[in-house]
């Protein structure tokens, strides 16, 4: 390794990581890129099962966490059931999601001193490091970013994107249509998204939250019901 590359890279002394993460092909490379680093990576889970008592089995010091596993607990939710157990274990939100009201509107708070990175704006693994150097010894603190959206539109973006009708939205949120036509045009107009005769409003506000949540998924393929 040159020598004005070793120098620029955070310092690390033997850290023990666990990741949680349900990608497979992901937590290999995360774990062959860590690695490099000097980091150890003592523990692996795909999802919230066992991998609590993994991180306590393991005397992991930093948990790497996926936001989203899946159906069931979120990483979140597994980051502060190790912290119930391990008071200063490190905790690094490593997601997709620009906001995580996008993957729910009821989600857990953020642990403590825990560290968020957005995958998308992750130019090199230095500022991973750095951060789960920092959340080690305390000096780490992340807060989760917010979209320039409500809740309510969030949520509505997101009911959308799954292609719920405008009334099966509002008997999700428990409100009347009126008032989601409502919120819909107002996240519209707030993602800079035009109603003309030329767009499907509904195909591009979804391409939106897909954007949102760094999904590849293309939503030309996909057919929304008239509300």
């Amino acid at each position: 390794m040159p020598e004005s590359e070793s120098a620029a890279r955070p310092t690390v002394d033997a850290v023990r990581v666990m990741l949680v993460e349900d990608d497979d092909f992901t937590r290999v490379t995360l774990r062959a890129a860590l690695e490099r680093y000097d980091i150890q990576v003592v523990a692996e889970a795909s999802d919230a099962k066992n991998a609590i008592q993994q991180a306590v089995d393991s005397r992991a010091q930093v948990g790497i966490f996926d936001l989203d596993l899946g159906p069931g607990p979120t990483g979140i939710d597994v980051a502060n059931g190790v912290r119930r157990l391990l008071p200063d274990f490190g905790v690094v939100i490593l997601t997709s999601y620009e906001d995580p009201r996008l993957l729910s509107a009821s989600l857990a708070r953020v642990p403590r001193g825990a560290g968020y990175i957005v995958k998308q704006s992750l130019a090199d693994l230095d500022f991973l490091v750095a951060a789960v150097v920092g959340t080690l010894h305390g000096r780490q603190e992340t807060q989760a970013p917010r979209v320039d959206m409500t809740d309510a539109q969030i949520e509505t973006l997101r009911l959308l994107a799954c292609g719920l009708t405008n009334s099966e939205i509002a008997r999700a949120r428990v409100v009347e249509v009126k008032s989601v036509e409502q919120t819909i045009s107002r996240t519209a107009k707030r993602l800079g998204i035009d109603a003309d005769g030329t767009l499907n409003q509904r195909v591009a506000l979804a391409r939106a939250y897909y954007r949102l949540v760094g999904s590849r998924l293309n939503a030309d393929v996909i057919e929304f019901p008239h509300s």
